[in-house]
């Protein structure tokens, strides 16, 4: 079924008028939903109802709110992706889209040494990204993207880091599987296209951070990041 994601408080029996532009267009034009068809609102505080449509037109959908649904998609593990900008903005689009919808909560834009893009554009196209991935993949948090950080200045302050170093050859992120079921809340972080230098490697060993290997495989950066999250979201129970 169709989910939408709003801002608005979602009261069981109340008529709720929606406004949203891009929920009133996908509704009406894309779906063209009418009377009596339902669908789902989730917002912000994790509530999911579902509702049925009273009047739509151009400019708004009048719902009401019938029932509240039980939705319990979220990982019991916080997971933040720290993940090196690619050059090409649409690689850093497909992350995530993809990181959203195997359940990560937050999204770093990260700076390295041989990182060629500092500034992210379109962050606004981004966040649009996260929250249609959310609504698709029937999660109820939209995870927060944030502005770019530096490797240096976050590299010895994360409390449950783990990086991926393709020459790190003997843990894997498995070899962690213990301790990662008892934690509330891990970082991941991927390196840029060209590898972490040797500083950024001298950095992450004198920090607190684990490092570990994907085999004997390069993986692209996008592909690290999309197999990281997979391997701690998707194949435990976490």
């Amino acid at each position: 079924m169709q989910r939408f994601y709003i801002k608005s408080p979602l009261k069981i029996g109340k008529v709720l008028e929606i406004t949203d532009k891009r929920v009133v267009w996908q509704t009406g034009k894309v779906l063209r939903m009418w009377k009596g068809d339902k669908f789902r609102l989730f917002n912000e505080k994790q509530e999911e109802v579902l509702a049925e449509i009273i009047d739509i037109n151009k400019q708004k959908v009048l719902v009401n709110v019938i029932e509240a649904v039980k939705n319990d998609s979220e990982p019991k593990i916080e997971v933040s992706l720290y993940q090196a900008i690619p050059k090409k903005p649409a690689l850093f689009e497909l992350v995530v889209q993809k990181a959203t919808e195997i359940g990560v909560s937050r999204i770093y834009p990260l700076i390295t040494e041989r990182t060629e893009r500092h500034r992210m554009a379109k962050f606004e196209r981004l966040q649009a990204i996260a929250m249609e991935a959310t609504e698709q993949s029937g999660r109820l948090r939209v995870p927060e993207i944030h502005h770019p950080v530096n490797y240096e200045d976050i590299i010895g302050k994360l409390s449950n880091g783990y990086i991926a170093y393709e020459f790190e050859g003997k843990k894997y992120l498995s070899d962690y599987a213990d301790e990662l079921n008892k934690k509330n809340e891990i970082q991941i972080i991927i390196g840029p296209e060209g590898g972490l230098t040797e500083k950024e490697i001298s950095l992450a060993k004198k920090s607190k951070v684990k490092p570990f290997t994907f085999g004997p495989r390069i993986l692209r950066t996008e592909t690290a990041a999309i197999s990281a999250l997979s391997l701690v979201l998707l194949t435990s129970k976490l």
